[in-house]
């Protein structure tokens, strides 16, 4: 994994750090982000400056401050993401999605506390991305 600018790394870019590099001790992870090419921006609208952009390609991730020519951006703060993060990938994610947790992220998505651009252009990057972060059963 590659930060760029690791000193000025702010408290997202801290946890998703931290996050990608717990996700890496999974084989099957691995072989996802082998996969992966992809330059996901989130951006908290609260907190603009807070914004990170996670770039995977060729088996790496780069995480840089900022908003950095992303294919996909997650417009929603720290706490929704992290909510998006537990979401299970595949068949799982509609029994997920009629839990209460589920139905709070899709009120998310209703209220426009949590915006998904980009997905409609680059659909299979976003499943792949989805798969990365979602947690191993």
């Amino acid at each position: 994994m590659v930060v760029k600018g690791d000193d000025d790394l702010h408290v997202l870019g801290r946890f998703f750090r931290a996050m990608i590099l717990n996700l890496l001790k999974d084989p099957e992870k691995v072989r996802i982000l082998d996969k992966l090419d992809l330059v996901v921006a989130i951006e908290p609208p609260a907190h603009p400056d807070n914004a990170l952009s996670v770039g995977f390609c060729g088996g790496r991730v780069v995480l840089q401050n900022g908003v950095v020519d992303p294919d996909i951006r997650l417009i929603c703060e720290a706490v929704v993401l992290m909510k998006l993060a537990r979401m299970p990938a595949g068949p799982a994610a509609v029994k997920f999605m009629r839990t209460r947790e589920g139905k709070n992220l899709i009120a998310s998505m209703r209220s426009g506390d949590l915006k998904i651009k980009g997905v409609f252009r680059h659909p299979l990057g976003m499943m792949g991305f989805a798969k990365f972060l979602a947690p191993s059963v």
